[in-house]
């Protein structure tokens, strides 16, 4: 094998492996969107475009208030931050409807985040695979594949990736080997050599 061969081959070695460590947050972040929109009050003014990918979900309340949890686990409504905000918008707005096409992936996708977020009242994915008559390793492969391609398509356009809050998020996701204290200190990410772009919208008013 020649050098300019094994180059190649070590370059896309690094190329998979920080595709993984980004479908990672992708993951997260799809998650925390979901977690996020269930914590808005905002059914009735989605547009119709999001309900359309977004699964509705009535929460139960009291006194006309989302219940919700804090960190500790206690009966504390969980408000959103202006930021999660934000990167919830980012997923719903932009993520999904301009990369995810297929609309079976579309469904997966978004069932699978809301059980993560909330599978206590949505029920587990594998529930929902079986009310629907899916086969759930096939339907778990498709949501893999898809939120690779939507990492990879994030990295080729060299956008800048932000994290999700751990703090909240890290409870919901499934096990993985990924050291959650070395990836929380990585607020954004951005390709080697990419120029920055300035999204104000994105950004928190001060």
């Amino acid at each position: 094998m020649s050098q300019k061969s094994v180059l190649t081959f070590n370059q896309l070695n690094e190329n998979a492996a920080l595709i993984m460590e980004l479908s990672f947050v992708v993951r997260a972040r799809i998650i925390e969107a979901a977690d996020t929109m269930l914590h808005l009050n905002v059914g009735m003014i989605r547009p119709s475009a999001v309900r359309t990918f977004w699964p509705t979900y009535q929460d139960e309340t009291i006194g006309g208030h989302s219940l919700g949890y804090g960190n500790n686990g206690s009966n504390i409504r969980y408000v959103p931050s202006s930021k999660a905000i934000s990167r919830a918008e980012e997923v719903l707005y932009y993520w999904v409807p301009e990369y995810v096409h297929d609309i079976e992936r579309r469904l997966i996708l978004s069932q699978y985040a809301m059980c993560m977020a909330a599978p206590k009242k949505v029920g587990s994915f594998r529930s929902f695979c079986e009310k629907t008559g899916r086969v759930r390793r096939t339907a778990e492969r498709r949501l893999d594949a898809q939120i690779i391609d939507l990492a990879a398509i994030i990295w080729k356009k060299t956008q800048s990736l932000q994290c999700p809050d751990w703090s909240r998020v890290s409870p919901m996701l499934p096990k993985s080997g990924i050291d959650l204290g070395k990836m929380a200190t990585v607020m954004h990410w951005m390709s080697e050599g990419a120029k920055p772009s300035h999204n104000p919208e994105m950004q928190e008013a001060a």
